[in-house]
C-alpha cells in the first residue's frame, strides 16, 4: 500500500512565503496555503489554495482538520503566527504554546512578560483609546514610541513630542491593529545600530543566531528597516550577552523549536533590550541572505521542524565578506515605472526580488507593506560594502510615472 503523502499547511502566500514552499514540494509534501488573497504570488506555486484568513484561529483550525495536516508553519508572518500555534495545540502537530507565541505577538503581554522576568525594558502602557492614555500621561516623559500592539513591519509607528501630538499618532496607530489598541513606550537612545535578524532555536536551545546592524531611510521614516547589514559590527561579547538573554526567554516561554525574528537595542549604558521576539523567521529575505552569508538554511530548518524531522545545520561557514538585504522603496506615493540598475551595484547584486510590478501602486515608504522589493548584495569588503550603501537609493533607483 503507497504511503499516504504528507499535507503542510503554510499561512499566507505571499512572496515571502514561496522558499519554503518550494521547498516543501521539493522534500515531496502536499503543500497547501491559507490566505485571503488567491492573488498573491505564493498562492501559485502550493498545490491547493483555502481561502481562510490566516487569524482566523477557528476557521483554519477547521480546515487543518478537514485537510488531517501533518504540520502547519507561519513563515514570515506575524500575526499568523498565533494561528499555527493555536491550530498545533489542538491537534498534537508539533509547535509552540499558543499562551507563548500569543505573548511574543502582542506587544503590551510581551512588555509585561518582560517587566515580569526582569529584563530590560521601556517604561510602557497598553491602550485602547486616547481617553485612556489621558489618565496615565503623566507617567511618561516624552518623546515617547506610539506602535499598534499587534502589528508587523513596522507598521503604524510614530515618534510623538508631546500629548498635543498623541491623537494623530494613536489613530495611525489603531489603524494598523486588529484588535485596536496601541502602546506607548518611552524612547530609547541608541548606542548602536539596532540589531536585528533571525535565530533558530530547537529542543528550546538557540543553535542557530544570527543579528546584523540595519540600516533605517532617516528622511522618510527612521523606524522601518531599510537594510540589514552582516556581519554585525558590534562587539562579539555584546553579542554573546544578547544570546544569553534570548536564552533565558526561550526557557521561560517554553518555546520549543522554530525560526523567531528578533530586534535589539543596545542604550548608553550598553544595557540590552529585547525590543521584539517574533515567533517567526523574518520578512525582508532575511533567511535568504543569512543562508548566503553562513551557509545556514533557516528555511530548511522551519519545514523540517514543523513536519517533525530534526533540523540539520550542514557546511556551516564564517561570513567572510559583507552582506545585505536592502528593501527597495521610494520616498513618495505613484505608480512603478521601473526600477532601475546602475552599472556600479551590478557585480555586487545577488539577487533583485521585485514585489510591485510595473504600473502598479508604489506608496511612500512608511512600512513594510510599501516594499517595492528585496535587493540581496555581496560585497567583498566594508569599505566599499558602505561606499555603495551610502548612495544605494540612487544605485537601485525607483522610477515612479
Amino acid at each position: 500500500m503507497k504511503n499516504k503523502q504528507q499535507k503542510l499547511l503554510i499561512l499566507g502566500g505571499t512572496s515571502f512565503q514561496i522558499p519554503c514552499i518550494e521547498y516543501a514540494k521539493s522534500m515531496g509534501y502536499h503543500v497547501v496555503v491559507s490566505g485571503n488573497d488567491p492573488e498573491n504570488l505564493g498562492c501559485k506555486y502550493a498545490d491547493e489554495f483555502h481561502n481562510v484568513s490566516t487569524t482566523d484561529l477557528k476557521g483554519v483550525l477547521k480546515l487543518a482538520r478537514k485537510l488531517e495536516i501533518d504540520g502547519i508553519l507561519a513563515y514570515a508572518s506575524d500575526p499568523a503566527a498565533p494561528t499555527a500555534a493555536y491550530v498545533s495545540e489542538r491537534m498534537g502537530l508539533p509547535g509552540n504554546s499558543y499562551k507563548s507565541v500569543k505573548t511574543l505577538s502582542e506587544k503590551d503581554l510581551y512588555r509585561s512578560f518582560l517587566r515580569k522576568h526582569k529584563f530590560n525594558t521601556p517604561w510602557y502602557g497598553g491602550f485602547s483609546t486616547l481617553e485612556d492614555f489621558a489618565s496615565y500621561s503623566s507617567e511618561f516623559t516624552y518623546p515617547v514610541i506610539v506602535k499598534p500592539v499587534d502589528s508587523s513591519g513596522s507598521k503604524g509607528i510614530s515618534a510623538v513630542n508631546d500629548f498635543w501630538e498623541m491623537g494623530k499618532a494613536i489613530t495611525y496607530a489603531i489603524s494598523f491593529s486588529r484588535c485596536k489598541r496601541f502602546i506607548v513606550e518611552e524612547f530609547i537612545e541608541k548606542k548602536y545600530p539596532q540589531l536585528d535578524g533571525d535565530i533558530f532555536v530547537y529542543d528550546g536551545k538557540i543553535i542557530a543566531y544570527y543579528l546584523g546592524d540595519q540600516g533605517n531611510d532617516e528622511t522618510i521614516n527612521p523606524f522601518v528597516p531599510s537594510s540589514i547589514n552582516y556581519p554585525s559590527l558590534l562587539a562579539s561579547t555584546l553579542h554573546e550577552n544578547i544570546q544569553k538573554e534570548l536564552q533565558r526567554a526561550i526557557n521561560l516561554l517554553k518555546i520549543k523549536f522554530g525560526g523567531f525574528n528578533i530586534e535589539v537595542i543596545i542604550d548608553e549604558n550598553d544595557e540590552i533590550f529585547l525590543m521584539e521576539i517574533g515567533a517567526r523567521n523574518g520578512g525582508n529575505c532575511i533567511p535568504e541572505i543569512i543562508k548566503c552569508a553562513s551557509n545556514v538554511d533557516m528555511i530548511k530548518m522551519s519545514v523540517d521542524a514543523c513536519m517533525g524531522v530534526k533540523p540539520q545545520i550542514l557546511n556551516q561557514k564564517d561570513i567572510d565578506k559583507f552582506y545585505t538585504t536592502y528593501v527597495i522603496h521610494s520616498k513618495k506615493d505613484g505608480r512603478l515605472k521601473s526600477v532601475r540598475l546602475d552599472d556600479r551595484i551590478s557585480d555586487y547584486v545577488l539577487d533583485i526580488k521585485l514585489m510591485v510590478e510595473q504600473g502598479e501602486p508604489v506608496l511612500k515608504f512608511m512600512g513594510s507593506n510599501c516594499t517595492v522589493g528585496i535587493g540581496l548584495l555581496e560585497f567583498p569588503n566594508e569599505d566599499i560594502r558602505d561606499n555603495m550603501m551610502n548612495r544605494i537609493e540612487d544605485l537601485i533607483a525607483v522610477e515612479l510615472e
